[in-house]
């Protein structure tokens, strides 16, 4: 019992002492962190920042001390301990706005753009303030869209719409959205009224609108529409995607294909070309050819094949072979092409044009990985003219790209940027692009706005 009665004071003596200096750390806490503001408001950073690191290690639950620490930082560029400080801050005190802000933009300038999204979508969350919130989410769909995940940015134009219906960026960003997931309708829908709303004819301003306009137009197949709407976007980088969106680049991209033998690709493409344009006399041309080349041509080639076993002259019978290699090609024959092509190369061996033949028959009866071979050796041929080594570059780009191999498939698409060769591989090249190159990089500066004036 006498143990019992000494044990309590003991235990209230000792509880007194734990907290008096947990007082007495947050007083010097408290003394550092006064000390550092005034250093901070004298642009005395590094000195600030040594009271600021005494003061959070004195009391770590303080979120004004890792705040304005993280000022400091910002202050001096150092993007890496501002955001740690920054992360501090937000875990302590979960509603501060614009800890949550600087900390979005911090991570946007780090490639860290889901941290960047999550960070917006928290200073969303707590701010009140209809403008903010809508620069808020203004900020993650740009961020969506310049890295080609805009079809993620569903909800948050939704809550765009709800905040602010009628600002130009949100309408814009509206449109953009929806041509980027089909919903074309509601594109031309929200440009219409956007243009309405234009207070400038200036064409560097408005160019945007009008090119999401037309683009929409496009895609609904209102073609007159979509051309007087893309007139009023013509302007520097506007000018490359509209001609993406003209017939004659169909028709260029159709030709293209026509030449490494993709019948059916050069025929959808074509017919686009004429949908757009009927008028279009170099597009019912090569509708042509495609039709001739996919007619019955067995009774030329058996006529072919007699005139061979007949013929005296080697030359004449060789080329006869070359000849019938193309009709068998054209004929989907792909066995018989390669025997014949075989034939004529055994004494015309460096026949560019057959090596060529073969190893097309050799990619559509699925010998791909031959095919690249064929192709390969024949890119090793001396004396080859630009223009036809982008063509065969092309259909090894298409072969490589048959067995799932990215990176030489890229090499050889991008070697084949030549002459009338480059939009068909620009467009291939375009679906191994995972990032937008156009994207612009935000200043630490900017994020660093203020912070040698404010703090909490």
């Amino acid at each position: 019992m006498k143990f019992k009665l000494l044990l309590v004071p003991i235990l209230f003596i000792g509880l007194l002492f734990t907290n008096g200096a947990s007082y007495a750390q947050s007083g010097e806490a408290l003394d550092a962190f006064v000390k550092g503001e005034n250093f901070r408001k004298q642009k005395q950073w590094k000195t600030a920042l040594a009271q600021f690191d005494i003061a959070v290690v004195k009391d770590p639950t303080v979120y004004k001390y890792h705040y304005n620490k993280a000022l400091c930082h910002l202050v001096l560029r150092e993007a890496d301990p501002a955001i740690a400080s920054l992360e501090k801050t937000v875990s302590i005190k979960k509603d501060f706005v614009d800890a949550h802000e600087r900390l979005a933009r911090l991570y946007k300038i780090t490639g860290k753009y889901d941290q960047s999204i999550a960070s917006y979508q928290n200073a969303f969350k707590y701010d009140t303030d209809a403008k903010r919130k809508t620069d808020y989410k203004l900020n993650i769909v740009l961020i969506l869209d310049r890295t080609k995940r805009l079809e993620e940015a569903g909800a948050h134009i939704a809550d765009l719409k709800k905040l602010a219906p009628d600002d130009l960026n949100v309408l814009y960003y509206e449109a953009k959205y929806s041509n980027s997931t089909g919903k074309y309708e509601q594109a031309k829908t929200a440009m219409l009224k956007a243009t309405e709303m234009l207070a400038t004819d200036n064409p560097k301003e408005i160019a945007r609108y009008y090119f999401e306009l037309g683009y929409a137009y496009h895609h609904l197949k209102m073609y007159d529409e979509k051309e007087k709407a893309l007139n009023h976007a013509k302007v520097g980088p506007f000018m490359a995607r509209i001609t993406k969106l003209m017939p004659q680049y169909y028709h260029a991209i159709a030709l293209s294909y026509f030449k490494v033998y993709d019948l059916d690709k050069s025929k959808e493409l074509v017919e686009k070309a004429l949908e757009m344009r009927k008028d279009f006399p170099q597009a019912h041309d090569l509708l042509v050819k495609i039709a001739a080349s996919a007619t019955d041509k067995s009774a030329v080639i058996e006529h072919q094949s007699s005139s061979i076993q007949t013929e005296p002259n080697a030359v004449k019978r060789s080329q006869k072979f070359a000849d019938l290699a193309e009709l068998q090609l054209e004929s989907r024959k792909y066995e018989g092409a390669i025997k014949s092509a075989d034939e004529c190369l055994a004494s015309q061996p460096k026949n560019y044009a057959v090596v060529f033949i073969k190893a097309i028959a050799q990619h559509k009866m699925g010998s791909t990985q031959d095919a690249i071979k064929t192709l390969e050796d024949l890119l090793q041929f001396p004396g080859i003219d630009s223009e036809t080594k982008a063509q065969y570059n092309f259909a090894l780009g298409m072969f490589y790209q048959k067995l799932n191999q990215a990176e030489p498939a890229v090499g050889a698409f991008t070697r084949a940027k030549y002459g009338s060769y480059k939009y068909a591989a620009y467009e291939e090249l375009e679906k191994f692009k995972k990032s937008d190159n156009e994207e612009e990089e935000e200043k630490l500066e900017d994020v660093a706005d203020g912070a040698d004036t404010d703090g909490e």
